[in-house]
């Protein structure tokens, strides 16, 4: 272990600090003695912990998966969580793993350390831990755990993929405008003081730019304070889940949401159920992770069909959670007893075809965008072509 200490070089009577490499602190005295310096303080080293960014759940998918595999390998749990607790390139992150491994070290069960855990850990990653406890196969619980956070933002990522490039291009359209607005218009405004007559249109182009020249701190702050503005009200969760709850019944954008949530449904389904999960408590925590309300209310509507006495097939069937299709594959699965299994099978044909989707709606959204940013420039491009025709008399 490392010591810090503070103390005096007695051949030459000055202070000095430092740092030493010694096994207990008596070794770290008698080597400072042997080099002739005499110890005022001597402490133990500290190292200096960064704060660190904040854990999200992408973060926990890799630590998921080490903790199956060195299970799996036969390396004991308290051994697994404390080698994930010594993780330096993450602070945060290893924190909440110490804590874990205290918890584990004073008796309590690795389902209830994760619970109580201040990692952002979904709910239903403890019932797969809790069942995999209770059924002796916690690294393939682990497994499932990892492989549903992995699809889980794998579907966020195809989200914001989806959304990024109509995005970049509405921004550029409305830099090119700011261009515009800025450097091309001004060069015509002075037709407005020749008291000719414009057109409306040329009038409003020109008088728009010529505000924008006046007031350019005014025009630039406001577009900068709405981006602001608009960003800080789509971070707010409840926000981006009532407009999601809108977009679900949108055509064209509907059907590639619904894909998705149907995919994340019976994936999340499949791992509880291949984990020994109880089929009540597993529709409860798919239900739970739902993003949208129809759907939700639909989940729910199954489970208390369930707990009236339905079957799985027949209540997932008057809860138009899943097309007809994939409601035979799941009625083979219950039938034989690879419920579990089938639904991962049906989480697979929904994933392919949430894809195909969304290529769809990218297919639709990039004309569109393209088509306003077009329509918008066009615009003034017309203003200021009208305001040159009518004062140099062009007929157009």
């Amino acid at each position: 272990m490392k010591f810090t200490y503070q103390g005096v070089d007695l051949t030459t009577a000055e202070s000095l600090s430092g740092e030493v490499d010694a096994v207990s602190e008596a070794e770290a005295l008698r080597q400072l003695a042997d080099q002739q310096i005499e110890v005022i303080v001597l402490d133990a080293y500290k190292p200096k912990r960064k704060r660190g960014r904040s854990v999200k759940q992408s973060d926990l998918i890799v630590p998921l998966q080490e903790l199956s595999t060195l299970t799996s390998s036969g390396v004991t749990l308290v051994d697994a969580i404390r080698a994930l607790a010594k993780n330096e390139e993450h602070p945060r992150l290893a924190d909440g793993f110490k804590a874990i491994l205290s918890k584990i070290e004073s008796g309590e069960n690795l389902s209830d350390a994760i619970s109580a855990s201040a990692l952002p850990f979904p709910k239903y990653i403890g019932q797969l831990v809790t069942a995999g406890e209770a059924s002796g196969q916690l690294a393939q619980a682990l497994t499932h755990a990892s492989d549903q956070l992995n699809y889980e933002q794998s579907l966020r990522n195809d989200l914001r993929g989806a959304l990024t490039y109509p995005i970049i291009l509405i921004f550029s359209g409305i830099a090119a405008m700011l261009i515009i607005f800025f450097a091309v218009v001004p060069k015509f405004s002075h037709l407005l003081d020749e008291g000719k007559q414009l057109p409306a249109l040329a009038d409003l182009v020109l008088s728009a730019g010529k505000m924008a020249n006046d007031q350019p701190v005014l025009i630039l702050g406001s577009f900068g304070a709405l981006v602001v503005i608009v960003i800080a009200i789509l971070a707010q969760p409840a926000v981006r889940d009532k407009a999601m709850n809108v977009f679900i019944k949108v055509p064209v954008i509907g059907p590639w949401l619904n894909e998705q949530d149907a995919a994340r449904w019976a994936s999340l389904c499949a791992a509880m159920l291949q984990s020994k999960v109880s089929v009540v408590t597993s529709l409860k925590l798919a239900a739970a992770a739902s993003g949208y309300k129809v759907r939700k209310a639909r989940a729910v509507a199954m489970i208390n069909d369930i707990e009236a006495g339905g079957s799985f097939t027949d209540a997932l069937e008057r809860a138009r959670l899943l097309p007809p299709t994939s409601i035979n594959l799941v009625s083979v699965g219950d039938k034989t007893g690879k419920l579990g299994d089938m639904l991962q099978a049906v989480a697979s044909l929904h994933d392919a075809s949430c894809k195909r989707r969304m290529k769809q709606v990218l297919t639709l959204m990039e004309p569109v965008a393209i088509l306003v940013v077009g329509v918008m420039i066009g615009i003034m491009i017309l203003g200021i072509v009208l305001a040159i025709t009518a004062a140099t008399d062009i007929a157009i």
